[in-house]
């Protein structure tokens, strides 16, 4: 029986293989070429960390392509992938061949061209985290530069020109200095637009949401979603809740079960890809519940990914800063406490909540008259606070915050149970 394959590479050009009878009932490496470590493809400097090259250099070798193309069918938030749970062992020994090649080491960047492509050979290598717990295995994404907080260009102008106010309100002030960069305002016009509501369009708005939070500067971004609010001033609170999710993409009846909601989003590469960074840089903790390495910016851009995604918190309230996705655990029956784990996970993560009162500490600082030029990188740590550190110690160990592990196992990952949410 002969499968064809879809190649993202080459979308105009199947790749057909005779797939039963390479691979009967699970992936084997052919006697006499099995490849040693040293006998997989790897990548020079040129294309060193790119999926999409990596993958073109895989397929142009024998031993590297076999099981890359067995890998295909494993994909278990793909509907049209053959491999059942019973047949994993196959896609466990296919990606532990390709861990040596030029595709184990591979990633992506946030504003690349073909990104979609680029992530979904990704998750084809790393197709079999989740499978046996919510921990994706890292981020596919490449390292970024997180820049300094900087001044704003257009602040004095609005302190002394006809958008002055004497109100408070440094949600307003965010949203007046995006409108005086052409940049920042021509992109919030174009998601305002669809996601107005006389002319609501979930979709379109969800993904002009996503284009805003990943084109506009990040002094922009974060002005508007982390502008803090006095107590008792909910309008502000609500403007800044409404940035995050108009009305137009918020539940308008009752929200759904979140662990319907976690699989929704494991099926999608975008959201999977961006609940995999979160995951990476906003919840690693150590078993004192202190956070170990988190670098409160690049959290902080972990979190903003998630916006336009099925997976996007936002504010429980106008006046607190701490956040949690829009979903329930009713019904969850005997997962509620997973299901909870999934919630906690954004509502409880003291990394996240840290990084967000800091940074809002920062932008009350630049939005105020006396705005210093520059902030140190300083800010974001919470001197005298040693639950938020921003190194990580060689001898201490810690695990993934939003991974879900039973509460009566105290959170040692070593010690929970293994489940699967996938639905074949």
């Amino acid at each position: 029986m002969t499968a064809i394959l879809y190649d993202p590479v080459c979308p105009h050009i199947p790749t057909c293989l005779v797939l039963a009878a390479l691979f009967p009932t699970s992936y084997q490496p052919s006697p006499g070429i099995s490849p040693q470590a040293g006998d997989l493809p790897t990548m020079d400097s040129a294309s060193m960390g790119n999926c999409i090259n990596a993958k073109k250099l895989c397929l142009d070798d024998f031993t590297c392509k076999v099981p890359f193309l067995y890998l295909e069918t494993c994909f278990p938030f793909m509907a049209s992938a053959p491999q059942k749970p019973e047949n994993q062992e196959g896609c466990l020994e296919a990606a532990q061949q390709l861990q040596n090649s030029s595709l184990g080491n591979c990633r992506c960047q946030w504003r690349m061209k073909n990104q979609d492509i680029c992530l979904a050979v990704y998750w084809t290598i790393h197709s079999t985290y989740g499978l046996g717990n919510y921990d994706l295995g890292g981020s596919p994404y490449k390292e970024i530069v997180i820049s300094k907080p900087r001044k704003f260009n257009h602040l004095d102008l609005l302190e002394s020109g006809s958008m002055s106010q004497s109100s408070p309100d440094l949600c307003m002030k965010s949203t007046n200095l995006c409108t005086l960069n052409d940049r920042c305002n021509k992109l919030r016009l174009a998601y305002g637009e669809v996601c107005s509501v006389a002319r609501c369009q979930p979709l379109r708005c969800q993904q002009e949401l996503r284009v805003f939070f990943e084109q506009v500067a990040d002094n922009y971004a974060h002005a508007l979603l982390f502008c803090p609010c006095d107590d008792g001033d909910d309008v502000c609170g609500a403007r800044r809740h409404n940035t995050i999710a108009p009305s137009c993409v918020s539940p308008a009846r009752d929200p759904p079960n979140c662990l319907i909601l976690w699989d929704t989003c494991l099926q999608d590469l975008l959201c999977r890809s961006r609940l995999a960074d979160f995951q990476m840089h906003c919840c690693r903790m150590d078993p004192l519940g202190n956070c170990v390495g988190i670098e409160p910016q690049r959290c902080l851009k972990a979190y903003m990914g998630l916006i336009g995604t099925v997976m996007t918190p936002n504010y429980i309230s106008n006046l607190s800063a701490d956040v949690a996705v829009s979903c329930s655990c009713q019904g969850s029956g005997n997962q509620l406490e997973e299901c909870m784990r999934i919630q906690e996970s954004f509502s409880r993560n003291p990394c996240l909540t840290k990084a967000i009162k800091a940074q809002m500490q920062v932008h009350r600082q630049l939005l105020s008259k006396s705005s210093p030029t520059a902030i140190s990188q300083d800010s974001f740590q919470s001197r005298g606070d040693p639950s938020y550190s921003v190194h990580i110690s060689q001898v201490q160990t810690f695990f993934f915050y939003c991974s879900i592990f039973p509460r009566s196992l105290g959170g040692d990952p070593s010690l929970g149970r293994v489940w699967s949410l996938w639905a074949f």
